[in-house]
This record gives structure tokens, sequence and C-alpha cells, in this order.
């Protein structure tokens, strides 16, 4: 299946990442100093802030993974239920979180945040976690993209890694979170088409009408939404689709890539305006699931040839890279391809901005004090390219684990620590705390995630069984009231 790229595709490429480039770094405009280039000196948008925060969601995970959800035997959508609770919880981030963090000042990170409400040791605590589950969901993300670009060119996992994650740190490096959020913008512009256009050559190609497609895909179970199972073991039913992503969410929303997209924008209520829409945006997933009922259709009019589906059977992510590599005429394909690269560095270029960020602000400004703020400058940038170099070397790790399916993959990893994470933005939001009962706390959420895991619950109920624990542990030992405030004003 790898017959390598055409040199249209190639150029096609490489025209649209050479576009994105020059028009990102024309917008972005000159930093100056730390709090331009990881904050962007709350001078963007809310809707190009809006755009990011999707598409740094809409990883190639999405991309790749949800029509491969959706077309695998037993598939069907209710991959729906995550994508309601992933949107839900955007707004109770834009509630719960973005007016007390714009709102603080003085702070560099959301882990200075959690210092300064409970204590900074707490604050150091949590940046160490907020960095590995950074780290961990970064090299997923490249893994994916990389598998994805090897199934179309052969250059091997290692190279299409290296060629992905180089052109995240350049776009990172050019002028940091404000580089990141215009081609994170322009990029989900490209993507979003790239979902669109898939599904119209599909409808073009596929025989039956679009009523009698949609009467055979429910017979076939494919259309199924909701799965109301109570279950605690199943992972696809409305409530650990809903409940657990929104607390991964909330989780989420505790990292510096919220923190820098809220401090990036003009005021209090853009930043709350960014996220509502953002629920909004996740109308591109809904799109990515209609390509993988397409792909259904398609393949069962045309048969899946034998090669490929041995190769579904470890690699049940391939579907869609397949069709892109075999079917969509050349210069189109490319476009493709583009798309999916967009993907992949949308999430990418965030991930590097954010760990670059901690590792400046928390480890290394601290060692340095007192130099200039272009000494610090050069400094960021050096970091996000010595984190792509683990980026790089995480994923090639991950790449053995890739047959169990990326999707689950993504969504597993995290949650052995997202427990910890949501449980303690929450107490930092109402200033509840010590380090010391905090530390207490991510024990008791851990031993709370190594019971679900023997027990077998599904892992979306991870994060809110065992974050509530570590919640209630902590408020009921610490015995404050709650400040529903939650700003820092110092």
């Amino acid at each position: 299946m790898n017959t390598g790229l055409h040199p249209v595709d190639l150029g096609v490429i490489a025209a649209v990442m050479l576009g994105v480039t020059l028009l990102g770094h024309r917008l972005s405009g000159r930093i100056h100093d730390r709090r331009g280039f990881f904050q962007a000196d709350g001078t963007m948008p809310w809707w190009a802030v809006s755009a990011s925060i999707i598409a740094t969601v809409v990883s190639a995970v999405t991309f790749v993974s949800v029509p491969a959800a959706v077309f695998a035997p037993a598939g069907n959508l209710t991959y729906f239920q995550v994508i309601l609770g992933l949107a839900l919880g955007k707004v109770v981030v834009a509630r719960l979180l973005a007016r007390p963090f714009y709102l603080s000042h003085n702070l560099a990170t959301s882990y200075e945040y959690i210092g300064a409400r409970i204590d900074p040791s707490t604050g150091s605590f949590s940046m160490g976690l907020g960095l590995l589950l950074n780290t961990i969901n970064a090299g997923v993300k490249l893994l994916t993209a990389s598998l994805v670009l090897d199934v179309i060119s052969g250059w091997g996992l290692a190279g299409c890694a290296a060629f992905i994650v180089g052109i995240s740190a350049v776009w990172g490096a050019l002028a940091g979170i404000k580089t990141v959020i215009w081609t994170d913008f322009l990029l989900f512009l490209l993507f979003a088409a790239g979902a669109v256009f898939a599904l119209l050559y599909m409808f073009g190609e596929i025989t039956m009408t679009l009523p009698e497609a949609i009467v055979w895909l429910d017979a076939q179970g494919k259309l199924a939404l909701f799965d109301f199972d109570t279950q605690m073991s199943n992972s696809s039913t409305i409530w650990a689709g809903v409940i657990g992503a929104v607390f991964l969410s909330v989780a989420q929303g505790s990292t510096q890539g919220t923190w820098q997209r809220v401090k990036a924008c003009r005021s209090v209520q853009d930043a709350q305006k960014a996220f509502d829409f953002a629920a909004l945006f996740y109308v591109v997933h809904l799109l990515i699931l209609g390509v993988g009922l397409a792909l259904v259709v398609f393949y069962a009019e045309r048969g899946i040839p034998q090669t490929l589906a041995a190769e579904l059977v470890d690699a049940p992510d391939r579907i869609f890279p397949y069709f892109i590599a075999t079917e969509l005429p050349v210069g189109i394909s490319g476009l493709f391809i583009a798309a999916i690269f967009a993907a992949a560095i949308s999430t990418l270029d965030s991930g590097l901005a954010e760990a670059s960020d901690l590792t400046v602000n928390h480890l290394y400004a601290p060692l340095r004090r007192e130099r200039s703020e272009s000494h610090y400058l050069f400094a960021s940038r050096l970091f996000m390219v010595l984190w792509a170099a683990i980026f790089l070397g995480l994923a090639l790790f991950f790449s053995r684990y890739s047959a169990e399916g990326l999707l689950q993959l993504t969504f597993k990893l995290p949650n052995y620590i997202y427990g910890a994470i949501f449980a303690t933005i929450l107490l930092a939001r109402f200033g509840i705390g010590s380090l010391g009962l905090v530390l207490w706390g991510f024990v008791l959420a851990c031993a709370v995630v190594a019971f679900l895991s023997l027990q077998g619950i599904a892992f979306f109920y991870w994060c809110p069984i065992s974050g509530g624990a570590m919640f209630l542990f902590v408020w009921a030992m610490d015995r404050r009231p709650l400040d529903w405030a939650g700003v820092v004003d110092h």
C-alpha cells in the first residue's frame, strides 16, 4: 500500500505548509518578551482563539481514528456521546475557569495560579503532573499522524514523525502562542474543508441514493447514537461519554494551554465567548463521523481488498489513509494529506508552546534570574526544539501499542492522572487544601484508578470518580469554606 507520494502531492503539501507558515507569521507580528511569546499580550480576537481551541482538540487521532471506529464491524455513531460531553465541557470551563484565570494578575502560568490559591509547592507538584500529561498526549498524537503519513508515503514512522514535529517546532518558535493561534485558525479551516470534501466526493462515487444509504446503514446498526446501558464496564454509553468527557474537559482546562488562550483574549467576556463558541465548533466532529459512514457504504459497494482486510486486523486506523492513497485523484490526495498534517500540527504546536512555557517559567527562569527578555525568548525557542525531540522519542515508543487502536490509546493513557489534575484545579478554584493534603489525595486518586481498572470499569469513569474522591477527601480534611470568586488579585 505504500506507493509513495506523487510529485504533485508533494508540491501541494509543500505549498500548503509554506502558505500557512508565511500567513501565520504575518498575522502574528513581532514578539518582544515572554508575555507576548506565551500569552500574546492579550491581543487576539476571540474567534481565532475559539478555532484554536478546537484545532488543538481535533488531532490526527480524531481525523483518522473516528472514521475507523465507525467503519469497524461493530462500529456505530456512539462516539457522538463523547462529542456532547466535550462540547458541554467547554461551556463548563468558560464558566468555571476562564473568568478567574483572566482576572488573576501577576501570574505567568495556570500552575502559578494553583500555587497562589493553595501553596507554591502544590503549584510545582501540579505543574509536574500537567507536563507529564502534555507529554503523553503529544506523543500519542504525533504517532497517529506519523502512521498516516507512513501509510501513504512509505517514509517510515521515524521519518514521518520527525517531519511533522519539525514543522510544529518551526511554527511555535516563530512568535509563540500568536503564531500557534493564527496557524491553528488557518488549519482549522483546512481540515474542516477536508472533511466536507471527503463526504461530497464519496457521495459522488456511491451508487446508492442518500435515503437508500441511510436505510441500509440503519439496517447494519451503524446509525446508533446513544447507548443507555448502565454497565460501568461499557465505555460506549451516554453516561460514560457525557460525564467522563465533561470532567476530562475541566481537567484539560487546568493546563497551561487553556491559560495561554484565556490570557491571549482581549477581555474576560471574549475569553468566555471563545470557549462557549468552541462548543459549537464541535460540528467538525460530526462531519468526521459522517466520513466514517460514507466509508462504510463506499467499501460495501466496492469490496475491501484482501491485503487491506489483513492490515486492518492489526492496524484498524488505516482505512481512511488507504482511501486517500488509493481513491483520490493526484493533487486532491495531497490536500487531504495536508489536512491530516494540519490536524496533527495544530495539536503539537500547542503542546510545544505549553511545554516550553512551563520549562522556562517554572524551571529555567528561577535558575537564571535577572536575565534579559531577549535571553528568555531565545531559551523559549530552544526548549521548543528540545521538547520536539522528546515528543519524537515518545511517539516511537508508543508505536509498539498502535494495534489496540489509537483512539482507545489516546483516551486511556491520560486517564491515569486526569482525576488528580481535575481535583487539583477544582481545589485551587475554591481555595482549599495544602501540599500535604493534596499529596494524600493524589495517593487516594491513584488507588481509586487502580481499583477501577482491576474491576474492569470503563476508563471514562476514572477521572470523575478518582478526582471526586480526591476533592472530597481534601475538602473534608481542610474544612475551609469555599471561595467562590477564585481570583488572585495581588
